[in-house]
């Protein structure tokens, strides 16, 4: 009997090494952008602030505004999430205050210990609190801010537009990298069988309404997308 091999869809583009990985794990590869982030223009702090980034565009937005150089000086550190999104930040010497895995573990970094809540309350007193994202972020951190009766100034920096792909076949494995993004492939194609690894648990949440045959990486990074892959594969042990 001869085997096929699995064929796997990022709905992210891959790296050449990505890629590479997943080919010699015995996985047939094809990739795209699901979705697209449009840069918006905004207005930078006019004083001294601190920041919060729940995303990679946010961060890749906020570093290119034409008047960063001039915002740098007044910006008293970050709160973020991803710790490539806080590698970015530190290249650029901004001082990333704490870094979470997710908007909610975030959360619940800033206001679910006496010790946190306390921080965000003085620095509140101190300087204003910016939330730099994209049109479709998620109410997490808004709603927690307002139920602290905190104020947070929210900057829409970039708008998060969906690619609408038909795929004339099925696929075996899935990766997906944001709630919008199985939206944008869910629109023209089904999940069907496959099997899929979300990259954290807000993603998670957007693919169990489609299936029940899912995992979610432990960490938003490929290699935690990976090693979810390999839990589900366990005989391709090259992964």
């Amino acid at each position: 009997m001869t085997m096929t091999t699995p064929t796997l869809l990022s709905t992210k583009v891959l790296q050449p090494a990505q890629r590479s990985r997943l080919l010699a794990a015995g996985f047939s590869v094809q990739s795209y952008n699901a979705v697209v982030a449009e840069p918006l223009r905004f207005d930078m702090p006019a004083a001294p602030f601190k920041g919060i980034f729940t995303s990679q565009n946010a961060v890749a937005a906020f570093l290119s505004h034409e008047h960063l150089s001039t915002a740098l000086p007044m910006l008293e550190g970050v709160y973020c999430v991803g710790e490539r999104s806080a590698q970015k930040l530190r290249k650029k010497g901004i001082v990333v205050l704490a870094v979470a895995d997710s908007a909610m573990a975030l959360k619940e970094l800033l206001f679910s210990t006496a010790k946190g809540l306390k921080e965000v309350v003085s620095e509140q007193d101190k300087v204003p609190m910016y939330y730099f994202c994209g049109n479709l972020h998620l109410p997490t951190l808004p709603e927690a801010f307002a139920a602290a009766k905190l104020p947070l100034n929210i900057r829409i920096v970039y708008e998060t537009n969906g690619v609408e792909k038909a795929f004339d076949r099925p696929f075996e494995a899935l990766f997906f990298y944001s709630p919008s993004g199985v939206a944008a492939f869910t629109n023209k194609n089904k999940i069907g069988d496959a099997f899929v690894v979300a990259i954290g648990p807000t993603t998670a949440q957007a693919v169990a309404e489609h299936t029940k045959q899912y995992a979610v990486a432990k960490k938003p990074s490929f290699a935690h997308m990976l090693s979810a892959l390999r839990a589900h594969y366990p005989k391709k042990d090259k992964c």
